[in-house]
């Protein structure tokens, strides 16, 4: 020992002291806390406890201390003696002094503090994991990475310290590799959460911060893992001083970012006031500046708290985007729809528009139906601009679900006209032609009552292969069908008003439906639509005409068809004959009159 005045913080000593008991009921017990240091303890000449052996020089020893509790004897005046020697701590002296309580108590304490301990270590691990989680979910929230890896260490260091559940689980570690965990876990604390902090509010003098923090920290890591504990320990105070700057910077910048207006900053605050608050305390009691209790596992709770709390208010302002988005991008959706049919997502096996790609095709049959109002130009030229919108407006929202109710769908909208697309096949298509004639008829009463003029349509229908995809360039597509069925068929309905028809079915249609006895048709021949070379067999489908052209059209119906043989034969006067005829006895009929004016043109063209 040391005479001049002042003891030196290594050495041996001897505490001696008489406790005088109350009688009481209760086993009286001594409750001796986890140290470094060797003893013995006597109780009225009897040692009760001893640990490692107490001499006048260092002795290394694996051997790690539980905390314990000895029974006392139940005796009134208990005689104290304590040996303690100390070669490894920078403090001397008992570092934690034992209690003397009931034996029911004093292991209730030590019960709780395990459990607390336990479910802190749990509760930190959990976090970390969960925050980890959420970097990977999200990598350029690096933020979370920090904290998470944080968390982790501060779990670490939990049980290393207090009951020293790590010790109580792997009773083969040695006190030396606890010492040194201990250690590595602030050495690795501090600059994680300074990192964290610089990520989650960003200010130059943190971030000038980290790769100094991170050298010292990293210096003071090689120091532990290559020294002994009683030669690094002398090292601790300096790098506790560089904590306790770290930490009020941290202060002051959080301090400011609140003042700014930050909302997650002033949460953040709160909870790290109470953390630091508790960082000094244990730097103080570690150095017996003051005499309280390690808090900092109570501080870092509450910033965990606070940091859960600030996570569960993110996490909601994120659910609420999320949902204002979802809201957004359904309507974004819905509006997609109107411009691009969902049948089309369906046939090219898309889930959503945002998945088309240039160039996405796919062949198959269907059945394609043009509709077109007859002299469109003429009666655009009496409205406005306006009036011709709301016109077109008001006569295609009558032709839409009409289509969608026959398990059909618009594909495009061309001026005054309507191509739609029939999957379900030609029954299907010429369904929604005569429905859609219905339609017209009942919109026409509605125009008289308004006293506009009623319209007309032309119909055409073709069943053929076409090829579905999206055309045009990468900063503009648009999807589109192309085929020469689709040609065929926009030739077929322009040739109605020349022909006189409303509806018109080419005979790859009408060769396909199953509803063909339900059906007024007439063969109205083959024709060389405009544009190809082969003539194309079309008939005219009269179902929605009046009853009684209907009627007349049935019954002429033979002779009908064969003024249109002897026609297509080049046997213009007997076709003219027989057409002659059926004008007689039906001048309504608009189709003969085209045909009778064809062979007067020729005949002209003959004579000239």
């Amino acid at each position: 020992m040391d005479h001049s005045g002042a003891y030196s913080a290594r050495g041996f000593a001897t505490y001696h002291i008489k406790v005088l008991m109350h009688s009481s009921s209760l086993e009286k017990a001594l409750f001796i806390p986890f140290t470094t240091n060797r003893y013995r303890i006597f109780v009225n000449g009897r040692m009760v406890a001893e640990h490692g052996g107490v001499n006048s020089q260092y002795v290394d020893s694996t051997d790690w201390n539980p905390p314990r509790i000895v029974i006392l004897p139940e005796q009134q005046v208990l005689d104290i003696v304590y040996q303690n020697a100390n070669f490894d701590d920078v403090a001397g002296g008992i570092l934690s002094a034992p209690r003397i309580g009931s034996f029911e108590n004093l292991k209730k304490e030590r019960d709780r503090a395990s459990i607390f301990e336990a479910f802190l270590f749990g509760v930190l691990l959990i976090t970390g994991l969960l925050y980890l989680s959420f970097y990977i979910n999200k990598k350029d929230d690096r933020s979370s990475l920090y904290f998470g890896l944080f968390s982790i260490v501060l779990a670490l260091r939990t049980i290393v310290y207090g009951e020293h559940l790590l010790l109580q689980v792997l009773s083969s570690l040695s006190m030396e590799m606890e010492f040194t965990l201990g250690h590595i876990t602030l050495y690795l604390a501090i600059p994680l959460f300074l990192r964290f902090i610089t990520l989650a509010y960003p200010m130059k003098v943190l971030n000038k911060m980290n790769l100094p923090l991170w050298i010292i920290s990293a210096l003071n890591v090689l120091l532990v893992l290559f020294t002994p504990h009683r030669f690094y320990i002398h090292f601790l105070v300096l790098y506790q001083v560089i904590a306790a700057v770290t930490g009020f910077t941290i202060f002051i910048c959080l301090l400011l970012t609140t003042m700014k207006g930050n909302p997650s900053a002033r949460t953040t605050l709160i909870g790290y006031i109470v953390l630091l608050v508790a960082g000094i305390n244990d730097i103080l009691y570690s150095q017996e500046i003051i005499h309280s209790f390690f808090m900092l596992h109570l501080g870092f709770t509450v910033f965990i708290m606070s940091q859960a709390a600030l996570l569960s208010w993110n996490i909601g302002r994120a659910f609420s985007k999320s949902e204002e988005l979802a809201l957004e991008l359904t309507s974004a959706n819905s509006s997609f729809r109107r411009f691009v049919p969902e049948e089309f997502l369906r046939y090219l096996k898309k889930e959503r528009i945002s998945d088309m790609q240039l160039g996405d095709h796919v062949e198959m049959e269907m059945t394609v139906l043009f509709c077109d109002i007859r002299d469109f130009t003429s009666l655009s030229e009496n409205m406005t601009p306006r009036e011709n919108f709301m016109f077109l407006n008001s006569f295609l929202e009558r032709i839409g679900p009409v289509i969608r109710g026959n398990q059909g769908f618009v594909d495009k909208y061309i001026g005054d006209g309507v191509m739609a697309l029939f999957p379900g096949g030609p029954d299907c298509a010429v369904q929604a032609a005569l429905k859609i004639e219905e339609t017209l008829k009942l919109y026409n009463k509605h125009r008289l009552n308004s006293n506009y003029e009623p319209i007309r349509i032309g119909i055409g229908i073709n069943t053929g292969f076409i090829m579905m995809g999206t055309i045009g360039e990468n900063e503009r597509m648009d999807s589109t069908v192309i085929s020469d069925a689709v040609s065929a068929c926009s030739r077929i309905e322009s040739i109605t008003k020349e022909y006189g028809l409303n509806i018109a079915i080419s005979e790859n249609t009408y060769s396909k439906l199953k509803m063909k006895d339900m059906l007024d048709v007439r063969n109205i021949g083959n024709i060389v639509l405009k544009g190809k070379k082969e003539p194309i067999g079309v008939y005219e489908l009269y179902n929605g005409d009046d009853p009684v052209l209907i009627r007349k059209k049935n019954q002429l119906k033979k002779h009908f068809e064969a003024a249109v043989k002897s026609y297509e034969r080049k046997d213009y006067e007997k076709s003219l004959s027989i057409f002659s005829k059926i004008l007689d006895v039906f001048p309504e009929d608009e189709t003969c009159h085209s045909f009778q004016a064809k062979i007067f043109q020729y005949l002209s063209n003959l004579a000239d």
